[in-house]
């Protein structure tokens, strides 16, 4: 498939990266580049998905590893995946076995590995710069899922479920294949229901994953799992506590002993970003836009394990810098550029994080549990399928109350070079409301 048809296909299909915020695949892999990276790390604790779906569907992942290396002009394919994925590494090694320009690449089980800027590093050499991105460096990184489903995109199949994981609370973990717009309560309900009497929901993984109010939220094409916790678990509080609270206490106990600074991966990778001096400007209560200790806030990862596993205080600084970033963008500041070139940390290989010792730290080893692969189809009535799912623009229903759809039918649109992705049906039936925000659609 040439470059231009592939492109067409992704777009078509409403394909968005599966592994983060949901990036436009159409717009990512419209560029040329030297090396493309199947991301397999899935280092969040309790995540059990993208290890189940590389060990079911090697043909497929590197079928769509293939097509973008085509396209972008790649001359190289890494599937990086954990070493401890055994199955996974045996049925890829059957694969490409005869394929020259792939290759896999063994990552050890710590946290972060799955941020892309880490896995350039770890898989190429190559830093990225602070505030650029992968293809700077010639390279293109994607989930595993989203690899899974260009393959299907040219098979002229759009996107219309998500595997993700339903764990911690709940009877039965497991993982499961469900249609885009199921709400997580009825998830949840699949995996044996909650295994307590109150109970709330992350969408994501414990480190980054947010609280949901609302348990009939619907999966969307980047709900990666539902953990089920008690209100008062430490996962919870700590993500549900007021940022007024998080600033004046930072404010008060923060001791500049800079752990969160040994331990950031972005400062190992060698950026100029040291989180204690941002801490310390907001100590000091001088945001002022021409501090490059404030500003470097823009290079954190929001992977939040200088707070949680770091720092003794055990301090939001995680949340405090992507809270400065958007502010940032909101009142216009520039990042003060970095004046050198990213030199790696020597301490790096002996700082970096195992997830069972950050499982542990979470308090989350009780619901450290397998959670198998469900492969019986789940017999979903009712979707509430969001027309946002992605970064930029929302799609615009194409659809009316009352009209019939088959599963894989357009609902949501958008011109062709908007930032964005096409929405379609993912069962058949009725819709029941269409709004700006969301199309409901019942079976029955």
């Amino acid at each position: 498939m040439a470059s231009k048809n592939l492109v067409e296909a992704v777009w078509k299909a409403g394909v968005v990266g599966a592994g983060g915020a949901g990036f436009p695949t159409w717009k990512k892999i419209d560029a040329r580049v030297e090396t493309v990276i199947v991301n397999g790390a899935e280092c969040e604790p309790l995540l059990r998905n993208d290890q189940q779906l590389m060990k079911m569907e090697p043909r497929r992942i590197i079928r769509g590893l293939e097509l973008v290396m085509k396209s972008t002009g790649a001359k190289r394919g890494i599937i990086a995946l954990k070493k401890k994925y055994t199955a996974a590494i045996e049925k890829f090694k059957k694969e490409i076995k005869e394929k020259p320009p792939l290759s896999l690449h063994y990552l050890e089980s710590v946290y972060p590995a799955g941020d892309e800027f880490v896995l350039v590093y770890e898989t190429t050499g190559k830093v990225v710069p602070g505030g650029a991105i992968p293809l700077q460096v010639g390279v293109l990184v994607s989930n595993v899922e989203t690899f899974y489903n260009i393959s299907n995109a040219e098979q002229g199949r759009a996107v219309t479920s998500r595997n993700l994981t339903v764990t911690g609370a709940v009877r039965e973990p497991k993982t499961m294949r469900l249609p885009l717009g199921t709400p997580l309560r009825a998830a949840i309900e699949l995996a044996g229901g909650p295994s307590v009497r109150d109970w709330v929901v992350i969408a994501g993984g414990p480190m980054m994953g947010e609280v949901i109010s609302d348990p009939d939220t619907p999966v969307t094409k980047t709900t990666s799992s539902a953990i089920v916790l008690p209100p008062e678990h430490p996962v919870v509080t700590r993500k549900t506590r007021s940022l007024d609270f998080d600033l004046s206490t930072t404010q008060a106990i923060c001791c500049q002993c800079s752990y969160c600074t040994l331990i950031c991966p972005r400062a190992l990778i060698g950026h100029n970003f040291k989180p204690h001096l941002v801490m310390r400007q907001l100590c000091l209560g001088l945001p002022f836009p021409q501090s490059p200790g404030l500003t470097s806030a823009t290079f954190c990862c929001a992977c939040d394990l200088c707070g949680v596993y770091g720092c003794p205080m055990n301090l939001p600084i995680g949340r405090l810098n992507k809270q400065i970033a958007a502010d940032m963008r909101n009142w216009d500041w520039e990042t003060v550029p970095q004046p050198e070139e990213p030199t790696p940390s020597p301490l790096r290989p002996a700082s970096l994080v195992p997830v069972s010792r950050l499982t542990s730290r979470l308090q989350l080893q009780d619901y450290d549990r397998p959670a198998p692969f469900d492969d019986q189809k789940a017999a979903v009535n009712f979707v509430k399928i969001p027309l946002r799912q992605h970064i930029g623009r929302a799609a615009a229903p194409v659809v009316n109350q009352n009209q019939k759809v088959r599963k894989g039918q357009i609902i949501g649109d958008l011109p062709r070079k908007e930032i964005g992705a096409r929405v379609h049906a993912s069962i058949s039936g009725v819709v029941k409301k269409v709004s700006d925000d969301f199309i409901a659609i019942s079976a029955s």
